[in-house]
């Protein structure tokens, strides 16, 4: 593949993006240039690459055998946009991070740098061959590669792997020390970045892709469910601690993919306080990575734990500390606060006092510092 066709293939690179523009300067543009009855099979290929996308099938790039089909995803943004669903959008971004992800693995070393600065302005070097590592500390000679810490941090902190946090990676000078693969990692994680948080302008579209649309649509009836799991009923919902408010709200949302902690510490919590394991099943089930039998199966094993001091069945939901330590607590990073967080160590002391509170019609919490006493305090 030739030096100039090889980038066009990643739709953020700075050959893509410029050669869109030649084709369609900005998004009305696009439109105009796709009611051309031989530029019909762009939206064509959209829509199938959005239908891939949407049932978590796999996404095939364009072999670019011809220049405007770099028009394909910007087509294919066009369309999801369009309908405005944030679980479909998940799902692009999803997919089309992971399509590129394994398109990177293919490619040289020299290329992904090359690629990391145009794209996005990282700071990216080898550390060198394999003589040149040889002569390094033996704990850091199975890093090829160097990428500016503050790079690092653009993407990292989406992925939840302690091996992510900066504090768990050797760092010399402001530099980061990466694997080949975990920099193809950082670089669909930014592209997901793009597809997740971008907004476009839509402008009216033509027939044939208003026509795209519409079957997508019909389509996302079979594939995403509405947001409306379990029902909470109102004096159990305000019962939630806002750690469990906040996991909760971002898997029903279908925008997010819960880390393993919090999956773990959600499904613990709704399964203690009753919840049936489908009901619970259901929450996990808008995720945009989310595979049913694996939900099915992780949901079970921590409602079936038996505990050796207690009839209960089900893993006992994780407590404050290590909520605070994996960073699910958003009273410690200071994003909420809630006066009833300082007199509890577990979600479960919290939502037992809450209920009690709702039942009563107890809005005045100052009885708290008269009857309780702190077990942690929030700066």
């Amino acid at each position: 593949m030739s030096s100039f066709i090889q980038p066009l293939k990643y739709s953020f690179s700075q050959e893509a993006r410029h050669t869109s523009q030649k084709y369609a300067r900005d998004l009305g543009a696009l439109v105009d240039f796709l009611e051309r009855p031989d530029n019909l099979y762009i939206i064509e290929a959209a829509e199938k690459r959005v239908y891939s996308a949407l049932t978590r099938e796999e996404i095939e790039l364009p072999d670019l055998r011809d220049e405007r089909d770099v028009l394909i995803y910007p087509t294919a943004r066009l369309i999801v946009e369009e309908i405005g669903n944030p679980q479909l959008r998940a799902r692009q971004a999803e997919a089309e991070s992971k399509s590129v992800n394994k398109q990177l693995a293919n490619e040289e070393d020299q290329f992904v740098i090359d690629l990391c600065r145009s794209a996005f302005g990282w700071e990216v070097k080898s550390v060198g061959d394999l003589n040149e590592r040889a002569k390094l500390p033996i704990q850091t000679k199975t890093f090829d590669m160097k990428i500016h810490f503050t790079d690092f941090l653009e993407v990292a902190p989406d992925f939840h792997a302690e091996e992510w946090k900066l504090v768990n990676r050797y760092v010399d000078n402001g530099w980061a020390l990466i694997r080949r693969r975990e920099l193809n990692r950082l670089v669909s994680g930014k592209y997901k970045q793009i597809i997740q948080f971008g907004r476009l302008d839509i402008p009216r579209l033509p027939a044939r892709l208003a026509e795209a649309v519409q079957r997508i649509e019909t389509e996302m009836k079979g594939h995403i469910q509405q947001a409306t799991p379990f029902k909470i009923d109102g004096q159990i919902n305000s019962a939630f601690p806002p750690c469990i408010q906040k996991m909760y709200d971002d898997s029903i949302s279908g925008q997010v993919n819960l880390s393993h902690d919090a999956r773990f510490a959600l499904a613990a919590f709704l399964l203690r306080i009753g919840m049936s394991e489908e009901d619970v099943n259901q929450v996990f089930g808008h995720a945009p990575d989310k595979d049913n039998r694996l939900i099915e199966y992780q949901v079970d094993h921590i409602a079936s734990k038996r505990s050796m001091t207690t009839e209960v069945q089900g893993y006992f939901p994780t407590g404050c500390k290590k909520l605070q330590t994996n960073n699910l607590c958003p009273v410690y990073a200071g994003t909420t606060f809630d006066p009833l967080c300082e007199y509890v160590l577990n979600p479960l002391g919290f939502y037992s006092t809450r209920a009690w509170e709702v039942s009563k019609n107890i809005t005045n919490h100052s009885w708290y510092a008269q009857k309780k006493d702190k077990k942690q305090f929030f700066s």
